[in-house]
């Protein structure tokens, strides 16, 4: 009697053994490398966000945050291996604006994640606007002399990097808003369309505030307006194209997702320790040479900012009749 009595107590040690050892193993998180998928070259503006956060975490923590980087798809084969990860904390990837907003409307049935079911939303890190750019050759220098000229040139060819990038939603919402009719011109990267711009090749672009602002800068480019809803603290002397059309906004946003079911307790890590690497002021810097706003969104915030963004881009593909062929 006493030894089974024993044998028994030996099982329930065991027993709490393994289930303690499991509650330390998980308390320490990290206790070994996390992956940073980019869905994304390496040299961009996503892949080098994710750096600045990635090299932070890594001196927080003492584990190595290692950038991986997964491009095809247009962000969607980074986002789709995301998904497919262990929900263990030892998965996170730095999402764009397309891969978790435009996609999931543009190509909802190609794409092999549900937004809303497939992924932990951890932190909306910045964002940035597009610029209305003109070549100098063009008669306006507002938001308003642009509308005027456009109506007179109907059909103006303006540059787009293809079929449901924010610089084709954004010439598709100024044609809703102001009553217009263009024509999306699409070039491999906007870098070849900004070429084109300065030299007169094309004369009207909407691109993002990092790849143009350089450019207006040196004057070689003019800045008509900017898609922020109100002044952009990085350029305050370019006005809000919401002055002439109000509610015309466009930022698309950076942030950083894991798997669906990652522990509330790893969660909740992740997310204390992103909004404190944002908070750094070298980060702050550095984010601020690349043109992008932190937007410092935890968790809840950020999912939430994600699904009004996607509302306001499903208004716009449905009346422009934006398709990807």
């Amino acid at each position: 009697m006493p030894s089974r009595i024993l044998a028994r107590l030996a099982v329930v040690a065991v027993t709490l053994g393994l289930l303690t050892g499991a509650a330390t193993a998980q308390e320490k998180w990290p206790s070994r490398p996390v992956t940073v998928i980019v869905p994304f070259a390496a040299g961009g503006n996503t892949d080098v966000m994710a750096r600045i956060f990635a090299e932070q975490l890594t001196r927080r923590l003492g584990q190595q945050f290692v950038v991986e980087n997964r491009p095809g798809a247009g962000g969607v084969n980074g986002l789709h291996a995301t998904t497919r990860a262990a929900p263990d904390g030892y998965t996170v990837a730095v999402a764009t604006s397309g891969g978790i907003a435009i996609n999931p409307i543009l190509i909802k049935d190609k794409i092999p994640y549900n937004v809303e079911k497939d992924f932990t939303y951890l932190y909306g890190m910045a964002a940035q606007p597009n610029i209305w750019l003109v070549n100098p050759s063009v008669p306006a220098n507002t938001m308003a002399e642009l509308i005027a000229w456009l109506k007179a040139n109907p059909e103006t060819p303006y540059a787009t990097s293809g079929p449901g990038t924010t610089q084709h939603i954004c010439g598709a919402m100024l044609e809703d808003a102001a009553g217009l009719k263009m024509t999306a011109v699409t070039y491999r990267a906007s870098n070849l369309s900004i070429q084109d711009l300065i030299g007169g090749q094309i004369r009207l672009a909407c691109d993002n505030f990092a790849v143009a602002y350089e450019q207006v800068k040196a004057g070689k480019l003019r800045a008509v307006s900017i898609t922020s809803p109100g002044p952009y603290p990085l350029a305050k002397e370019i006005e809000p194209t919401a002055a002439t059309l109000p509610g015309f906004e466009l930022m698309p946003a950076f942030g950083w997702v894991g798997p669906a079911n990652i522990p509330p307790d790893i969660v909740k890590k992740l997310i204390e320790e992103l909004v404190a690497v944002g908070k750094i002021p070298e980060v702050r810097t550095a984010l601020e040479k690349f043109g992008v706003l932190q937007t410092e969104l935890p968790g809840p915030a950020y999912a939430e900012a994600l699904a009004k963004e996607r509302a306001g881009y499903a208004r716009v593909i449905e009346r422009a009749g934006i398709k990807v062929p």
